[in-house]
C-alpha cells in the first residue's frame, strides 16, 4: 500500500436523506426503507447549504443536531472515502459532511441493508464487506 492508502467511492451516491438522528453518534439513514445507514462517531465537519461551516467533535452531534436534520430530503451526490483524509460526502442541497480519519478511534462507517460495509478503523485503515449473496 502506498502513503496515499486507499480510495472508496461509496454506493450511497442516489440515496436520499431519511432521518438524521444526532447525539452521542451522528445517524443518517438513507433511501426508502432505510437502504443505508451512516454511523459518524468522529469529529465532524457540516457545511451548510448557506455556505456556513460548523464543527463537532465526537459525542457533541446534538450541538448542530438542528442543521444536520435539514439533510433530510437532500440527496447524496458525491460520496468518497480515503484512508488518509477520512470521508466526503456532497449533497443536493448544497452541504457538504467531511469526517477526518481518527488514530484512536473508528471514525465512521455505513452499513447497508444488503450486508454490505464499510468501516474507517482507527488510522484510517478500511474494512469491507460485499453484500450477502441473495439466494
Amino acid at each position: 500500500m502506498t502513503d496515499a492508502g486507499r480510495f472508496v467511492q461509496l454506493v450511497i451516491v442516489g440515496q436520499q436523506v431519511a432521518e438524521v438522528v444526532a447525539g452521542l453518534t451522528a445517524t443518517i439513514r438513507l433511501g426508502s426503507p432505510n437502504e443505508f445507514e451512516l454511523q459518524i462517531e468522529g469529529d465532524l465537519a457540516f457545511g451548510t447549504h448557506a455556505g456556513n461551516w460548523l464543527q463537532a467533535t465526537a459525542g457533541e452531534y446534538a450541538d448542530i443536531g438542528s442543521e444536520l436534520e435539514s439533510l433530510v430530503g437532500s440527496t447524496v451526490t458525491r460520496a468518497d472515502a480515503s484512508e488518509v483524509e477520512g470521508l466526503s460526502l456532497e449533497f443536493d442541497s448544497g452541504a457538504t459532511i467531511h469526517v477526518p480519519v481518527h488514530n484512536k478511534y473508528e471514525s465512521w462507517g455505513v452499513v447497508g441493508l444488503d450486508g454490505s460495509r464499510v468501516i474507517s478503523l482507527p488510522g484510517g485503515e478500511f474494512a469491507i464487506w460485499s453484500a450477502r449473496n441473495s439466494r
